[in-house]
This record gives C-alpha cells, sequence and structure tokens, in this order.
C-alpha cells in the first residue's frame, strides 16, 4: 500500500500543512530553546558520566598503587627479617667453638673424659636377628601373588613375542 502524505494513515482526512511554529516567531524561539535546552541537558549528562568513569578509573589505580605499596614495605620488612635471621645464624656458628664448650664442661658442669677403668666394651653379634610380624608376613605374601602374576604376565607376553 503506498503512503501519501498528504493523507493520515487509516482515515480520508488530508493533513494540514499549517504548523503553529513555524508562524508564530515567539513560539518557534520557545520551541528552539526546549530543543536547545534537551540538547544541553545530555551533553552535561554525558560529561558527567565520562567524568564518573575517569573517577573510578583513577580511583581503581590509586587502590592498586597503595595496595602495591604495602607490598613493597611488607616485601622490605621480610628481606630485612630474612638478613637478621642469616646473621643471627653466621653469628651463632662463629660463636659455637669446641673449646669453649670443652671448658665449659669441665669447669661449669664438672664434666670429665671416662677413665680406662670406666669404659665398657658391648660386643655386638655378627648376625642381626629381626622378627617379623604375621601381618607383615601376611602382606608380603599378597604382595608376592602379585608380583609373581605380574610376573607371570610379562613372560607369557614375551614368549608371544619369540
Amino acid at each position: 500500500m503506498l503512503e501519501d502524505k498528504n493523507y493520515i494513515n487509516g482515515t480520508a482526512a488530508r493533513k494540514l500543512e499549517y504548523d503553529v511554529y513555524e508562524e508564530n516567531k515567539v513560539l518557534s524561539a520557545k520551541k528552539k530553546q526546549r530543543t536547545n535546552n534537551k540538547i544541553k541537558m545530555k551533553v552535561i549528562f554525558c560529561l558527567l558520566i565520562v567524568f564518573a568513569m575517569g573517577s573510578l578509573a583513577m580511583y581503581r589505580y590509586s587502590c592498586i598503587t597503595e595496595v602495591n605499596y604495602e607490598i613493597d614495605r611488607q616485601l622490605t620488612a621480610y628481606n630485612e627479617i630474612k638478613n637478621e635471621n642469616i646473621r643471627i645464624k653466621v653469628e651463632i656458628e662463629n660463636s659455637v667453638d669446641i673449646q669453649k664448650i670443652k671448658e665449659f664442661a669441665e669447669k661449669e658442669l664438672g664434666m670429665h673424659k671416662p677413665d680406662k677403668h670406666q669404659i665398657t666394651y658391648v660386643k655386638v653379634p655378627q648376625s642381626d636377628l629381626t622378627i617379623v610380624s604375621e601381618a607383615a608376613k601376611q602382606e608380603e605374601i599378597k604382595n608376592a601373588g602379585v608380583f609373581s602374576a605380574i610376573i607371570n604376565k610379562v613372560n607369557l607376553l614375551a614368549n608371544l613375542l619369540y
């Protein structure tokens, strides 16, 4: 169906070509002012949105930077403590002297090396006997069964290949 711009859709009435705003200068100025105000509000609203998004991005980056500074401070403190521990370990290792320990044990604690008549030698038999529990024996038998089954399978496979 062809649309004719001179008719109102659905009726046989012709469209009026009369616009009140074109003839009346006051009304046309008001209409122009209204459209300008709408455009200005849209521009201001868009600028506010852009400003809010920029502020949000800056806030996010400032939070990330702050967390990074805190991580750096904690890492520096950790490294200082670790270096202090290493220094203390070295100091302890340097301060431990066998001769000083021997002198302390002899003078302060009254310790001394045993005399020859105080030393007792114990003979240890060459054969070392170990008693195996029943549970260990049962597990060994079960494991031997599994291993023997695997070995049998491997042997069968080897026989097939030859």
